[in-house]
């Protein structure tokens, strides 16, 4: 520690967040505890004297970050103190939080009553900041959007489509049986947390298949990134023969994918021993191509994510489009079909994708395109503008039933594997589309409800076969071939994008 490091940790005790101030627990960690969320300041040695420090707000209710941020401690300490001032408005700005509001509901709401009342008392108790109202499905229809998420009982269950389109901005799961019969309020809590999270657990045969096919002897650190309505998400999971060692996630206010760089950087210093790593793999959101990523519609264009990360790491470093990883994620997860396509569309996104595998290989086409169906969004007849169709259960199906419709008439899968949030019923969901070409051309349809698990395990799956294809260590970064022309395929992006 220099000079300005202990200069600095002296002026952080001096601090208040909402009237609290900081609680060193060591010379290197410091807390500032608020009833809804913790703030952490953490000092990690860096090159000589130099310190890194890590900056993170966790939020009490569902354990997720919601603020993030590392940087070299140097001389000029001004700089240090504004991102303190930064994270300590972030801090307040969740002890400031109202309670959330979660809305049960049932056919007469005489049980769920009982049920919100025991989960009230958990909350309270856990000090959580959840407030549960149970109402009647018919009521729950006409309420506002002030809920964060809708639990609907199982007898309601069959009526989840209404809540999501009455509810566009909540999260809408059913609450199994086994948790709503049993009155179990803190298993009911956890779900919830849990679906907050957006890591649902692998089902049983995914697992099994997962850790049979992609158990190769490597260590490979797997990072997603999704882009939220309202903010960016960004997980990481250390595989170790196909068995997850450690993970987590972080959100951030925006998507940026200087972020995963960052991740990296703080993982290594004490979560993650970089030097035992095979590879880094990372899924996002936008087209990818050679680890290079463009996403014009988030101001993203043409950032060379792989290079970065390679560099940075001396590591091979593979980018992938998240519903690429999902496609594939989906086709380690089963033994039955060697082509088939997944599609995925959320509330409040402008456009979906989908990715597609062929004899058992991911489809990019030219520059690698493939998959983006938001090119199509003009072509719908949706009888309504796109900003709103995105987010009504009407407008988001018949985007899913011409996209899906596509699909098959294009590829003609031999399954196809759907997680858009207006689509829960496969067998109504495959009558739609025989409606157009009939029984006989429409494949076996999967409803996917764990998305992000797809995402790892495909993410996974992608990087396994790259490490066992020596081409891909052509240029020492493990992400570009040994004839690839990196200056000759952005003049060839360039001239594409400039039609």
């Amino acid at each position: 520690m220099n000079s300005n490091g202990t200069t600095y940790r002296t002026w952080i005790m001096s601090q208040t967040v909402q009237g609290t101030k900081p609680r060193q627990l060591n010379q290197d960690q410091m807390r500032i505890e608020l009833p809804t969320a913790t703030g952490e300041i953490n000092f990690y040695p860096y090159e000589s004297d130099q310190e890194i420090v890590e900056l993170r707000v966790t939020r009490a209710t569902d354990g997720d970050s919601t603020f993030f941020l590392h940087f070299v401690l140097d001389d000029d300490l001004p700089h240090a103190q504004e991102l303190f001032s930064q994270f300590a408005d972030a801090l307040a700005e969740q002890g400031e939080q109202q309670l959330t509001h979660i809305l049960l509901t049932c056919t007469s709401a005489l049980t769920t009553t009982l049920f919100a009342s025991m989960m009230n008392q958990v909350a309270e108790t856990l000090n959580l900041g959840y407030d549960f109202t149970a109402l009647p499905v018919d009521q729950a229809l006409k309420v506002g959007g002030q809920y964060a998420a809708v639990m609907i009982a199982p007898q309601a269950a069959y009526r989840r489509r209404e809540l999501a389109s009455a509810h566009p901005n909540a999260l809408v799961f059913e609450v199994p049986g086994k948790i709503f019969g049993a009155f179990d309020a803190p298993g009911a809590i956890r779900l919830l947390m849990h679906a907050f999270r957006e890591l649902d657990a692998p089902g049983d045969e995914a697992q099994l298949k997962a850790i049979r096919d992609l158990s190769d002897d490597c260590r490979v650190l797997v990072i997603t990134l999704f882009s939220l309505n309202d903010a960016a998400r960004l997980g990481y999971r250390l595989y170790d023969k196909g068995i997850i060692k450690t993970e987590g996630a972080v959100r951030k206010s925006r998507l940026d994918y200087n972020d995963v760089g960052d991740l990296v950087q703080m993982l290594s210093l004490g979560e993650v021993d970089m030097s035992t790593l095979d590879a880094i793999a990372i899924a996002v959101p936008g087209v990818t191509c050679r680890g290079m990523v463009d996403l014009p519609s988030m101001g993203i264009n043409q950032f060379d994510l792989g290079l970065a990360l390679a560099e940075r790491f001396g590591l091979p470093a593979f980018v992938d489009n998240n519903c690429n990883a999902a496609a594939v994620g989906c086709y380690v997860s089963q033994d039955e079909v060697e082509n088939l396509v997944f599609y995925r569309h959320a509330f409040g996104h402008p456009a979906g994708g989908f990715g597609t595998v062929i004899g058992g290989q991911i489809l990019k086409g030219r520059l690698n395109l493939a998959g983006e169906p938001h090119y199509l969004n003009g072509l719908f007849a949706l009888n309504q503008p796109l900003e709103e169709a995105v987010w009504n259960e009407e407008g988001l199906h018949r985007m899913a039933t011409c996209v899906c419709s596509s699909a098959i008439a294009l590829i003609s899968p031999n399954a196809l594997y759907v997680a858009v949030d207006t689509v829960d019923d496969a067998d109504e969901f495959r009558a739609e589309l025989a409606a157009v070409f009939g029984e006989t051309y429409v494949p076996p349809i999967h409803i996917v409800s764990d998305y992000v698990e797809r995402v790892y395990l495909g993410t996974l799956a992608m990087a396994l076969q790259k490490l066992r294809n020596p081409r891909w260590h052509g240029d020492g970064h493990g992400h570009a071939g040994p004839k690839f022309d990196r200056t000759k395929w952005r003049m060839e992006w360039d001239r594409i994008h400039q039609k």
